[in-house]
């Protein structure tokens, strides 16, 4: 290969590495290729750790969106907050946890360092995005303000308030208006850098033509630099820190401006439990599947329940999984579907099925025993036929 086709080759690296989506264990990527029919990506097995995996965006034009919503990361209580939670929306294991526990009235010193959230100076829990840490300090700096009787409404409220469906609709159209320009633009360097340069290269001859490529280069990554500025200041106003390393690194790297459009849908809907973006983007049955796992997993979630024995610590948990419970119970009936129906036992494989998990719903030909891969998970028998 020449130095010209390796350059080539290399670029398409980069661009491939960022069409990757690391996705953290607790949240859920919602794809669209076309912008018409949508699909929930949970972080991937094949290229991933203990905490999360990689999801591959769109390649092609017209390159697609990605939103990444997440379950609130903490246990709440009128007593206090909790770095751990039973439930988790992905299939499988539950992210990684501190399981510290503060009461509201040691509550000294709440603040945010990137993603990461410190309550008295210890860390207390790692955020997918810096944005989702700034929002759990205003919530916690908020509840602990409030009178202990005060404190339980305002729990449920802000539960509720993240599986409003209709915010995420009117989040996405603001979306859809602000990115028009950037995505047309990020195309642009898409068949520029893919399509035009090559042909130039081949028909003209790289010597003659490279200052005259790079001229047209630039110009077009400084024009979607720019259009992705006065985007991300209109649906990010807060936050000054990504908006600069996000308008630089596209302003110098190409492959980076081709996915301008990323860094303005990931973060869209971060502030919102995966249930709401689900009923909102998803076609009716593949809603129903993503709500069915998860109350059942809400019901039941994997073992153990709390980090620790410590009475206060289980309180706490089952204060905020009950709170939960009651605001996605509420919005699922909301949505048309019954939760007897949700919560019914699947249909046995074959004859010797005689237990299954009330969790992941696996079956097992043992009535008496546990689901190891949901924690040990005591067994549910499936019930005679009349």
């Amino acid at each position: 290969m020449s130095d010209v086709q390796w350059l080539f080759a290399v670029v398409a690296a980069l661009y491939v590495w960022e069409c990757a989506c690391w996705l953290r264990r607790g949240g859920v990527a919602f794809f669209t290729w076309l912008g018409r029919r949508w699909q929930a990506l949970q972080p991937g097995s094949l290229v991933a750790n203990q905490a999360g995996g990689f999801v591959l965006a769109a390649p092609l034009p017209p390159l697609g969106s990605v939103f990444v919503a997440n379950q609130f990361p903490l246990s709440l209580s009128p007593d206090g907050v909790l770095g751990f939670v039973a439930t988790n929306v992905n299939p499988g294991w539950r992210p990684v946890q501190t399981g510290r526990f503060v009461r509201f009235q040691d509550l000294r010193e709440v603040s945010a360092a990137g993603r990461k959230v410190r309550i008295n100076g210890e860390i207390f829990v790692t955020c997918a995005t810096a944005t989702l840490a700034r929002q759990i300090v205003a919530t916690l700096k908020r509840i602990s303000s409030l009178k202990p009787e005060q404190r339980a409404g305002a729990i449920a409220e802000f539960f509720q308030a993240s599986l409003d469906p209709a915010a995420v609709e009117r989040r996405v159209q603001v979306f859809t208006e602000s990115s028009k320009l950037v995505r047309g633009l990020a195309n642009g360097v898409v068949a520029y850098v893919f399509l035009v340069v090559p042909v130039a290269v081949w028909k003209i001859g790289f010597k003659l033509s490279w200052l005259w490529l790079l001229i047209g280069l630039l110009a077009l990554t400084c024009s979607t630099a720019l259009s992705f500025l006065r985007a991300h200041r209109r649906l990010y106003p807060d936050a000054e820190d990504e908006r600069f390393t996000h308008t630089l690194t596209i302003l110098l790297a190409p492959t980076s401006a081709m996915r301008a459009v990323d860094p303005l849908a990931r973060p869209l809907l971060e502030n919102f439990h995966p249930l709401a973006p689900a009923k909102a983007l998803l076609p009716s049955e593949a809603f129903r599947q993503f709500a069915q796992r998860l109350w059942l997993d809400l019901q039941n979630p994997a073992m153990p329940q709390a980090p620790n024995d410590d009475a206060a610590v289980r309180a706490v948990e089952q204060h905020s999984r009950q709170v939960w419970q009651e605001a996605v119970a509420g919005m699922l009936k909301r949505s048309g579907l019954q939760l007897d129906a949700l919560a019914q036992p699947p249909p046995p494989n074959d004859e010797t099925c005689r237990a299954y998990c009330p969790r992941c719903q696996a079956q097992f030909m043992n009535v008496e025993g546990n689901c190891t891969d949901c924690g040990g998970l005591a067994l549910r028998s499936f019930p005679r036929p009349a």
